[in-house]
């Protein structure tokens, strides 16, 4: 709150230095992640931010935690630091060294940032912090694109492309600040808040990008679905029907819309009903699934090497490239024991989310969808050096450390009760 009293200015915060710090500077990371594809390498922002962000969390950790001396290396962490060191030690075997050493760099950046921020998130005010930096970075993304992209190219397709970044990637992004804040409206009852979901599902068809727009459709399904416990349930249920109903209405009546995701969505079914030609993208993802799939018979234990997908398309003559499939490009990569050492954790957080959402923990109603969404959609999407995707992961795990929090506390006053 500021208040101007007797000629000062007060401005009075509930949160922290290191909240307010920590918010500016993962605010920034977030635009650097989600607004900027250039070569990593050459990214100077990119850097600035990440060790920014490194340096609020690592003196927040040393404060907080190490001057209690509350250390404890967070499962999350050990799940994605072993899954790393069996890529590291799969160069011993890759078909090429130089390309398995190529998402190395970012994997550590994975692991070090999201380390610091499970040990940094760990209030339900601190959660709701990041969300809300979240959703206010991929708006500033959002406004970004509308004002870059002249007004007559907004319903030419693939919208997003002004960034330099892979469409399908701007459409995660707002996908996922469309969930975010579809919770905040229809869970917590910020109802605002359907603002910033009618803004980003706008964007997000208007990118063509089919993952992003299933992803907002079916992620609001489930959290109305899992929400059993609110008032006049079925009545919401038959809202958002008729929602998707007058959604897909509207996709196939205005030409501009129809003619940015509807064609493609038209497409796609006719490729897995009538033609698998039809769709040349989707026709390219049977490819390279199928090469996997072959790669993952000539070695199903230890797979070829980490990123020895892309080495071994190039060699075989088509282009160098990843399986786009998370499973099979890490069946193909790192086989049998890649899949195991990398889909355990998954299946571990949707058990605890699932058991929570029964129980009635709000949180899970949000990550329990995004943990599904991810299984369904890593089918279409390499995802286990992803920023954005992992930081997701981090935080529904996140999420269960706070439930489990929560239910200990609750005990503990039945007994003193």
């Amino acid at each position: 709150m500021i208040n101007y009293e007797n000629g000062i200015l007060k401005i009075n915060s509930k949160r922290s230095f290191f909240d307010v710090l920590w918010g500016i500077s993962f605010f920034l990371f977030m635009l650097s992640v989600i607004c900027y594809s250039v070569d990593q390498s050459k990214n100077y922002f990119y850097f600035f931010v990440f060790f920014l962000l490194f340096g609020v969390c690592a003196a927040d950790f040393l404060v907080r935690k190490l001057s209690f001396r509350r250390i404890w290396l967070p499962l999350h962490t050990i799940w994605y630091g072993l899954f790393l060191l069996l890529c590291v030690i799969s160069t011993i075997w890759a078909q090429s060294f130089d390309v398995a050493m190529l998402p190395m760099s970012r994997m550590v950046q994975i692991l070090v940032i999201t380390m610091f921020l499970v040990y940094f998130v760990d209030s339900e005010d601190r959660m709701e912090l990041y969300l809300n930096i979240l959703i206010a970075a991929t708006m500033y993304m959002t406004v970004y694109i509308f004002v870059k992209t002249p007004y007559d190219m907004w319903f030419d397709g693939f919208l997003g492309q002004v960034t330099n970044y892979n469409t399908n990637d701007v459409g995660f992004a707002l996908s996922i600040c469309f969930l975010l804040s579809f919770y905040k409206a229809f869970v917590k009852k910020k109802f605002y808040m359907y603002a910033v979901c009618a803004l980003t599902f706008t964007a997000a068809v208007l990118t063509s990008s089919r993952k992003a727009l299933l992803m907002c459709v079916m992620g609001m399904g489930m959290m109305v679905v899992f929400n059993y416990r609110k008032k006049n349930y079925m009545l919401r249920v038959f809202c958002f029907i008729g929602v998707l109903i007058l959604a897909v209405i509207l996709i196939y009546q205005i030409p501009e819309l129809y003619n940015t995701v509807g064609k493609r969505m038209d497409r796609m079914i006719d490729f897995f009903m009538v033609d698998k030609t039809v769709d040349q993208s989707l026709y390219l993802r049977r490819v390279f699934i199928d090469m996997a799939q072959s790669f993952f018979a000539d070695s199903p234990i230890f797979g070829h090497g980490i990123n020895n997908f892309q080495y071994l398309s190039g060699l075989s003559g088509e282009i160098a490239t990843y399986a786009h499939n998370n499973y099979w490009e890490l069946a193909a990569d790192l086989g049998v024991l890649g899949l195991v050492a990398y889909y355990w954790f998954y299946a571990y957080m949707l058990v605890k989310l699932f058991l929570q959402m029964i129980d009635g923990h709000k949180l899970s109603l949000l990550f329990l969808p995004v943990m599904i969404l991810f299984l369904v959609f890593e089918y279409g999407m390499v995802n286990y050096y992803k920023m954005q995707v992992q930081l997701m992961i981090a935080m529904s795990f996140v999420t269960i450390n706070l439930n489990d929090s929560i239910k200990v506390r609750e005990r503990r006053k039945e007994v003193a009760a």
